[in-house]
């Protein structure tokens, strides 16, 4: 809060905008930082660049009225890390069947504050061994990573070690394989329309409708974390006759869609299945 260390603060920067030319900063423990000052540095930032400019903060607290006070404070310059959520994942991932997974977005910064929230499973800070761990147990990693990529709300994040894996005396192997059908769904399929069906405490699903102007486009995504289950769901009428597959072959059928564009998406137990209209024709089996 001095004077002169806010002075130099903003000069460095602006220093760091023009040596690095970069397009964004991310705040690091801002909880820490006089929170006017963080709304002037943003201000400053903003004024400075011509280009658009990005600030993400990392103000970690699970709190959503301390979340809603802080964002109303900076008069919602800069985004945050979603942590409730990140809380609701590890949550999720440690209580398998007896979390209800209707609520997995209660109370968080997505659901209320969707154009301000960063959304991320784990990160640096949660690993396990670290100071703030909560690790997102690896069974429920892919249907986390699910809820991030392919939903309409939030800015989502890939942390460097659920993809590449964390080397050490406990190494932790990466996820590429699981997460990379997820990443291909959501740059080709998840647009459009979203329709939810978080109906059932074990088995919750969603609907992205595609757009006209990305051919193939439109998914269904059905997580569950109890047993084998099903989600009936809306995909388009326009979709009745397509024959979608599991983008993360998880499960091995195909399915029809009906005439009215519902269709009944099936999820193996403790799993996720991404469905949606491939690239190339399939053959119904």
């Amino acid at each position: 809060s001095h004077p002169e260390v806010k002075k130099e603060m903003i000069q460095w920067g602006k220093w760091l905008v023009d040596t690095l030319h970069c397009s964004g900063f991310r705040l690091d423990a801002i909880k820490h930082i006089n929170h006017e000052f963080v709304k002037q540095f943003a201000v400053e930032m903003f004024n400075k660049c011509e280009k658009d400019f990005y600030i993400v903060g990392e103000f970690w607290n699970s709190d959503l009225e301390s979340c809603r006070q802080f964002l109303n404070t900076v008069d919602y310059k800069i985004d945050l890390f979603d942590v409730s959520l990140h809380y609701k994942l590890h949550s999720a991932s440690l209580g398998g069947r007896n979390f209800d997974l209707t609520k997995i977005l209660d109370d968080t910064l997505v659901q209320t504050h969707p154009t301000n929230a960063v959304t991320f499973v784990d990160n640096h800070d949660s690993q396990p061994h670290e100071a703030l761990e909560s690790w997102v147990d690896d069974w429920f990693k892919q249907s986390a990573y699910a809820l991030i990529l392919l939903r309409r709300d939030g800015y989502p994040v890939l942390f460097y070690g659920d993809y590449y894996g964390i080397e050490g005396p406990t190494p932790i192997a990466g996820k590429k394989a699981a997460i990379d059908p997820l990443l291909y769904t959501r740059y080709h399929k998840s647009y459009g329309e979203q329709k939810d069906y978080f109906d059932h405490p074990n088995t919750i699903g969603w609907t992205r409708l595609g757009v006209k102007d990305i051919e193939r486009s439109g998914c269904a995504v059905v997580i569950s974390n109890g047993e084998n289950g099903q989600k009936r769901m809306f995909v388009g009428e326009q979709r009745a006759g397509e024959v979608w597959v599991d983008f993360t072959h998880n499960h091995k059928a195909t399915i029809t869609i009906e005439k009215d564009g519902w269709a009944t998406f099936p999820v193996n137990g403790g799993s996720v299945s991404v469905w949606a209209l491939p690239d190339e024709k399939v053959d119904e089996k």
